[in-house]
């Protein structure tokens, strides 16, 4: 009987170390499998000074960003949480030591009419990893934070019916090319809620040029009948660089542009935005990817905004208000933010090196100037403008966004340009960005 029971234990003992296992490999799979976050960089901040191991670094406080509409002590907790800051050299965000926060001051200003946090400064000591050099510590590193995030949610997600507009995410990275994208959601954001997100209603063009192609004879008048409706849909937040674009020309076996010599991109140049390609390779970049090109009116609203607000009156119907922008910072050309003739720069630039106080009102960078992007529009007068003179056609595509050898006036983000002569194979004329759309 002694044995017996010895035996009966043992098999007991094996049967549950296996099941146990089995257990526990199947729930890393189902935590793998289901995992879709990643670590990431939540904000950052530049460092401003440096002097014998210590220095100050300055975090701007913009809209959308992760300090806004936080108060100054859940700033000052945060910060406080964890003082030992990672310290990152552009511009491949690699961490090459540590900020010790010793001292934080959350500086005030006007915000509209509100008074808010719009900077912090923060004063400590530096150290830098183990084998990397000390002289790498300067002015121009970055400081920042780490968390998860989600880093890619399928766009089919986002079909349910019971899927309102407030819970898409602000940033995906697309799983083909791996790039950073952004919402350009319907309605329109105030205080960080998105208001009226059943109406996708859009301001198109400008007023004032009735002689130019960008003139929309409703501008000064908008209503429901003039206005265009755009559905939400993500955008590329930089341009496609030579990287990237060489990523695909090995993978798909596909020619390089006739500019690039020996079939390689110009040295030194792999994050500047590739450009000098027709539509047809864009078109053929953006199948590869899973994306689409935009059209003219998807790209204009992720430059500038609605162009416009909307209330509601007494009697429940909506007064439209017209409130476009030139540029996607604002109304006032500035050469340090937009890579054209005014700049000085003579040539493209990393898609990196513009700053984020460029970036457009839904977070996308370089949509003013360093080289022009491919829609998908075809190139005709908008309703009910019938401009004097100009070539148009069907098998013309709209450019959009200027170039660095282009003027201010040219780089606005309403301003029309054209290609596809002799077709749309041969001319070289463009660069892109590219869109993935999402149902409301």
């Amino acid at each position: 009987m002694s044995r017996t029971r010895t035996i009966i234990f043992i098999s007991f003992c094996l049967l549950f170390l296996f099941s146990e296992t089995g257990t526990s490999q199947e729930e890393k799979e189902a935590t793998s499998s289901s995992s879709d976050t990643r670590k990431t960089v939540l904000w950052t901040g530049e460092v401003l000074s440096v002097y014998r191991n210590k220095g100050k670094a300055k975090i701007k406080i913009g809209r959308n960003s992760y300090f806004s509409e936080r108060s100054e002590e859940e700033i000052k907790g945060i910060l406080s949480e964890k003082s030992n800051l990672p310290l990152f050299r552009k511009p491949k965000m690699e961490e090459i030591g540590a900020f010790q926060v010793e001292n934080i001051e959350v500086e005030f200003g006007k915000v509209g009419k509100l008074t808010k946090p719009i900077s912090i400064e923060l004063r400590g000591s530096f150290s830098i990893a183990e084998g990397k050099p000390a002289k790498l510590i300067s002015v121009g590193l970055l400081i920042g934070a780490y968390g998860e995030e989600t880093f890619y949610q399928d766009p089919s997600r986002f079909d349910a019916t019971d899927m309102v507009r407030n819970r898409l995410v602000k940033n995906i990275l697309h799983p083909k090319d791996g790039k950073e994208m952004v919402l350009v959601h319907t309605g329109y954001e105030s205080n960080g809620r998105i208001l009226y997100e059943h109406m996708g209603y859009f301001l198109y063009g400008q007023g004032s040029d009735p002689g130019d192609d960008s003139y929309n004879p409703k501008f000064g008048v908008p209503d429901r009948s003039s206005l265009e409706e755009i559905s939400s849909f993500y955008i590329d937040k930089y341009e496609v660089t030579n990287k990237e674009y060489n990523k695909f020309l090995k993978e798909t076996g596909t020619l390089p542009p006739p500019h690039w010599e020996n079939g390689n991109f110009p040295r030194g140049k792999e994050y500047h935005p590739v450009t000098n390609l027709t539509y047809r390779e864009a078109e053929a970049y953006s199948k590869w990817a899973g994306k689409k090109i935009p059209s003219e009116w998807q790209w204009e609203k992720a430059a500038r905004g609605t162009g416009l607000v909307w209330r509601l009156l007494k009697d429940e119907s909506y007064e439209f208000i017209s409130q476009p922008q030139d540029y996607p910072f604002g109304n006032e050309f500035d050469s340090a933010l937009c890579n054209t003739r005014e700049s000085g720069s003579r040539g493209t630039i990393s898609v990196f090196e513009l700053p984020s106080k460029g970036q457009s009102p839904y977070g996308a960078i370089g949509m003013c100037g360093n080289v022009a992007e491919w829609t998908s529009s075809p190139y005709i007068p908008y309703p009910g403008h019938r401009p004097n003179s100009g070539r148009f056609g069907k098998h013309l595509k709209v450019i959009r966004g200027g170039s660095y050898s282009g003027t201010k006036e040219e780089a606005k983000a309403h301003a029309r340009d054209f290609g596809g002569i002799p077709n749309l194979l041969n001319d070289r004329k463009a660069g892109l960005r590219l869109i993935t759309e999402v149902k409301n």
